[in-house]
């Protein structure tokens, strides 16, 4: 039977100064270190996590300790996260580190997602694809794989997710931005329903359901959400001729434009210009005026398809349609997409294979027997086994498309008309098929 809330709290602050020691010995850079597959362990009363399963739909909180690396964390609080996402299999997890004990960090991160990665067999494209952004100049939350267990019993794979959120602001933009008073404004972007970036008229009820505040929630409608409504104002109402000073003084469009050209070199179904709209990013605000920058979030729909154009649903949100207007910007999408390419390609000095490739091959081999293993899977070994050779496919077709595209570009000012489509990749396993009971 587990201790109660109170006399954990209690615990906790006696204990807290010998955790914060032990964890000092460990960072962040090794919690997300991908070359190996890690273990973190979850203590938390039987009852309660039956009770988190069961309610999948539930945002409930339930205390628990966690184990990572000879670390422990007392009292953390466990609930399930996402949208279509939840499960009572395998639950996909928010880890708060002070939601029962004020200021508590565990190496200097106020919480953690665990994923279930629910939409994506090979569990690889959200961890690639942030890696590339990042490696692209486009600050991402960083992720690696971890084996779960739940009171020891083995809960399968799951991959560690950096939220974003005010310690995430503070590590890339500095810790001024991330001052609890006076720091930054970031916002969630959260999909309700497909969304071009149109204005929706002066009240700004209408920006408050799908930018949510993430930072800074205390301040005045007014001072959350009266620069959107201006920013979006701006957008649709600017002459062309003053599109890129107007709307570049409150939004940081060469970001946006190298953010939109690497998103696209991942065709990334389901991004910024996505199949249903816009989706799957944060919008930061800088406390000193500086314009706003997107950061990106959740691509498990990233490397979908070797020859999706590389103008892809531009022409379907009002703001990638009218930054394509501007040439310097639209340079600035296409450059952004053929370094993007270059580096899916780049070959090592003893391995004639891209960068991705290689990258898919060595992430994958990681957890596959993790994975074969996993009896709370959302997909069996054999569905994991085909959708890994597709993204060696990709891999192995994707960059040659996107350059013969970008090149296309520069001669004829088109996106990509004279390409030829590269064959559709056929499933054909690379390593060993094993039906893991699912």
């Amino acid at each position: 039977m587990s201790l109660s809330l109170a006399v954990r709290r209690i615990l906790c602050v006696i204990g807290c100064a010998l955790w914060a020691s032990t964890a000092a010995a460990q960072t962040q850079d090794d919690l997300f270190d991908d070359t190996r597959l890690q273990d973190v362990h979850l203590r938390i009363n039987e009852r309660d996590w039956e009770t988190l399963r069961a309610n999948f739909q539930d945002d409930a909180h339930y205390p628990a300790d966690m184990v990572w690396n000879g670390i422990t964390v007392r009292n953390v609080a466990l609930r399930q996260r996402g949208f279509g996402s939840r499960t009572a299999s395998k639950p996909n997890l928010r880890v708060d580190m002070n939601r029962y004990v004020s200021n508590q960090r565990f190496v200097g991160l106020a919480a953690l997602n665990l994923d279930n990665v629910y939409s994506d067999a090979s569990m690889l494209r959200d961890p690639i694809a942030m890696k590339i952004f990042a490696r692209l100049g486009v600050p991402a939350p960083r992720q690696a794989h971890v084996r779960l267990f739940v009171n020891d019993v083995y809960s399968g794979v799951y991959v560690i997710v950096e939220p974003v959120d005010r310690t995430f602001v503070s590590r890339v933009y500095g810790e001024a931005e991330g001052e609890l008073e006076s720091g930054g404004y970031l916002f969630e972007y959260r999909w309700i329903d497909e969304y071009d970036f149109s204005y929706m008229g002066p009240s700004l009820a209408a920006y408050v359901g799908i930018f949510r505040a993430q930072t800074r929630d205390t301040d005045s409608l007014t001072g959350l959400y009266a620069p959107i409504e201006e920013l979006i104002r701006t957008i649709n109402d600017t002459p062309s001729d003053r599109f890129a000073t107007e709307v570049g003084r409150l939004l940081d469009l060469p970001q946006l434009a190298r953010f939109l050209g690497t998103q696209n070199c991942m065709a990334e179904l389901d991004g910024f210009a996505g199949y249903y709209g816009a989706n799957n990013f944060s919008l930061y605000r800088f406390r000193d005026g500086r314009p706003a920058v997107v950061i990106p979030w959740d691509a498990d729909n990233a490397l979908y398809s070797p020859d999706m154009p590389l103008g892809y649903r531009l022409s379907t949100s009002v703001l990638a349609r009218r930054m394509m207007e501007v040439p310097v910007l639209r340079q600035t999408y296409v450059a952004a997409a053929t370094e993007c390419a270059q580096l899916l390609r780049q070959p090592a000095a003893t391995d004639a294979r891209g960068w991705l490739e290689r990258e898919i091959d060595r992430l994958s081999g990681k957890i596959a027997a993790s994975v074969q293993a996993d009896r709370f899977a959302l997909y069996n070994y054999n569905a994991f086994v085909v959708e890994v050779t597709r993204l060696v496919a990709f891999a192995r077709l994707r960059p040659g498309y996107l350059l013969c595209q970008a090149a296309d570009f520069t001669a004829t000012g088109g996106f990509g008309r004279n390409c030829p489509i590269p064959p559709s990749p056929t499933p054909t396993p690379g390593i060993a098929t094993i039906d893991a009971g699912q």
